[in-house]
This record gives C-alpha cells, sequence and structure tokens, in this order.
C-alpha cells in the first residue's frame, strides 16, 4: 500500500532524514520507534505532503505522493494525526468532526463515519457541544482521532497518540486503535511508549538520527536486547 523509497528531507539546509526507505501492506500496523529528535515525525510530515522529500519517492497504491500537495494526499486516503492534535480549541466537538470531513469521501460519508466515531468514543457524542479546550487530554486525543477518521482514511498516522495520558486512558486509546484496524484502516503509528506500541504493530522500524537502522517483525523487537536496553528498560528483559 504504502513505499517509501530513499528519501532525503531537509528543514532549509539541515538534512532530517538520510535516504529512509519503508513499506507497510493493506491492514497492517506498522510502528515506527526511535528517540525524540530521530525523525520519526518528519517522516509523517513527508508522507503527509507537509515536508516533500528532496530527493526519493513516496507510493500509495502506485501514486506518487511526493509530488502531490497535502490536501490531494487526503484526497487519495492518506491522513496524519499529528502529535499536537490539530484541534480547534474554540470550536466544540461536532464543529471540529465536521471540519475533518472535508475531502470528497468524507463528506459523502459524513453521517455514517460519525456513528463510527461515536460508537468508539461515545464520550465525544455526549461532549459535542462543548468547547475543545474544556475536554481533558485523552477526550482531545479521542477528538483528534475521530476528526481525522471523518476523512474516510485507508491509512491513518498516529503520531503519539498516547502523549501526556494516564495509562488506563493509553490502553482505551490502543483499544480504539485496534478496533479501528480491524475495519480495514492501516495504521503506521508512532508511539513513545515503545512497549504497547511493539504489542500492537506487526512490524517495526528503528529510527536513528534520520536512518532506518533496523526492521523487525515487532514480537522479534520485543525480545531483542539492544531495543530493550535502550527503549523498554531491563524490567522487560
Amino acid at each position: 500500500m504504502l513505499e517509501v523509497n530513499h528519501i532525503d528531507t531537509y528543514y532549509g539546509e539541515l538534512k532530517a532524514l538520510w535516504d529512509v526507505s519503508l513499506t507497510l501492506d493493506k491492514g497492517e500496523i506498522v510502528a515506527l520507534i526511535g528517540a525524540n529528535g530521530s525523525g520519526k515525525s518528519t517522516l509523517l510530515e513527508a508522507i503527509a505532503g507537509l515536508l516533500p522529500p528532496t530527493t526519493g519517492e513516496i507510493l500509495f497504491e502506485g501514486v506518487r505522493l511526493d509530488k502531490e500537495p497535502s490536501h490531494r494526499i487526503v484526497e487519495f486516503g492518506v491522513c496524519l494525526v499529528p502529535e499536537d492534535r490539530g484541534i480547534f480549541p474554540g470550536m466544540n466537538v461536532s464543529e471540529n468532526l465536521e471540519l475533518g470531513a472535508f475531502s470528497k469521501r468524507g463528506r459523502k460519508e459524513k453521517e455514517e463515519t460519525l456513528h463510527v466515531v461515536y460508537g468508539l468514543f461515545p464520550i465525544l457524542k455526549n461532549r459535542r457541544n462543548q468547547l475543545t479546550r474544556t475536554l481533558s487530554g485523552g477526550e482531545q486525543q479521542m477528538l483528534a482521532i475521530g476528526k481525522g477518521l471523518l476523512s474516510r482514511p485507508k491509512l491513518l498516522m498516529l503520531d503519539e497518540p498516547s502523549l501526556g495520558l494516564a495509562p488506563l486512558v493509553t490502553k482505551n486509546i490502543f483499544e480504539a486503535i485496534c478496533q479501528i484496524n480491524q475495519t480495514g484502516v492501516s495504521i503506521l503509528l508512532v508511539e513513545q511508549n515503545v512497549h504497547i506500541a511493539l504489542r500492537v504493530a506487526k512490524r517495526a522500524y528503528i529510527i536513528e538520527n534520520g536512518r532506518i537502522v533496523q526492521h523487525e517483525q515487532a514480537k522479534n523487537l520485543l525480545r531483542d536486547r539492544r531495543v530493550i536496553q535502550a527503549y523498554l528498560g531491563t524490567h522487560y528483559a
């Protein structure tokens, strides 16, 4: 479904990604793990068209994304839920969700998708007239994911969905992510909680200093001594 082939990406004159390649098959959850500043978010932004690569190519279902503007990439079925959640604090829940349905497919299937989102996150239905800035962190993350789903993505990219959330809320968010995947939506996941990311993903890539340094089945990385020491802690050994 997704092929990232040998891309380099820059912030101005600063090189952020070096010869990065990655694949994702239809229906997969693939995790991207690495330290802060390693290039994880940059890679998601490159795929989403927010920071186009200077070399290499990005293909989605055979279509070149790296030559397309970001709004067209959403129309192809690729959605990024960014680390800052991308929601509007001065609008209520319903208004934020409405904004997510700006793609042609999203508008056509809006009511059906709203039903799905409210099924995943019932609290959003109860809070639909509430201003977003008054929601808890967990509720805001639910809204961000729901807003992304309103575009009817085939590939949902999630950047740090558990950031700043309590363990129980994180558990609920990841249960919802797995349910979304079971409906056929592929997921590319950047997540600081490496243990839970490797538990839900099929495969994972490790990125360090803008380079992919390892690619494995996620279950194997949970037993990899180097990964345990670097990302999981010795209590997982």
